[in-house]
Order: structure tokens, then sequence, then C-alpha cells
């Protein structure tokens, strides 16, 4: 694995231990409020802060330390480094193709909307 890989590699580890840790403490603090349990239990503040970050870091290496995993991972940063990106005159293209049939399919949505407004106020009429 060579220096740019395992940077990367590093990285989505770290990604994902952080999303991990994120999740667990928002649900947490929103447990913790919701049924009041600061004030009940005052140790569940110190846990409400050192479970996430241990979670966080359980997660990051478990997927760390699984081969499978780990394999995996590594197969689709190297799949990803083969795809052939798109330069800027392609992408600004591309970018105004997409932006001319949004315009041109909002148009006709509506106007088959306009018809079909008026269509239904001469039948209600």
């Amino acid at each position: 694995m060579d220096k740019n890989t395992r940077n990367i590699f590093g990285i989505a580890m770290l990604c994902v231990g952080a999303i991990v840790w994120y999740t667990f403490k928002v649900s947490l603090d929103y447990a913790v409020s919701y049924f009041d349990l600061a004030i009940r239990l005052p140790w569940v503040t110190a846990a409400q802060n050192i479970l996430p970050v241990l979670l966080g870091g359980l997660a990051s290496y478990l997927l760390y330390s699984t081969q499978k995993i780990r394999e995996y991972i590594l197969e689709v940063i190297s799949e990803t480094k083969k795809v052939v990106w798109p330069n800027r005159k392609e992408t600004w293209g591309a970018t105004v193709v997409v932006i001319i049939a949004v315009l041109i399919s909002g148009a006709v949505l509506g106007i088959f909307d306009w018809l079909a407004g008026l269509f239904m106020n001469l039948i209600l009429r």
C-alpha cells in the first residue's frame, strides 16, 4: 500500500469514527434531555461525553482490523484512482446541458399545469 492510499484509508477510518461519534452523541444528548437523566443521575453527563468517543474509536478500530472490510476499502480506493474524471470544459458543457434541460422541462410542466387549471375551471363553472 503506497503512502497516498494509506493516507486516504486513514482519513476514511477517521471519517467513520467521526460519523459514529456524532450520531451517538446527538442521540445520547436527545435521550438525556428527553428523560431528564442529567438531573436524576449525576454520572450521566460524564458518560454522555465519553461513550460517543469510545464508540467512534471502536468503530474505526473494528473497520481497520477486519481484513475483509479493509481489503474492500482498499479496492474501492484503487478503483477510484482508475476513474478518468472530466476536465473543466466537459464539466461546463454537461452543466449547461442540464440547466437547459431543467428549464425546458420546467416550462413544459408549467404550460401543462396552466392548461390543466384552465380545463378544470371550465369544468367547474
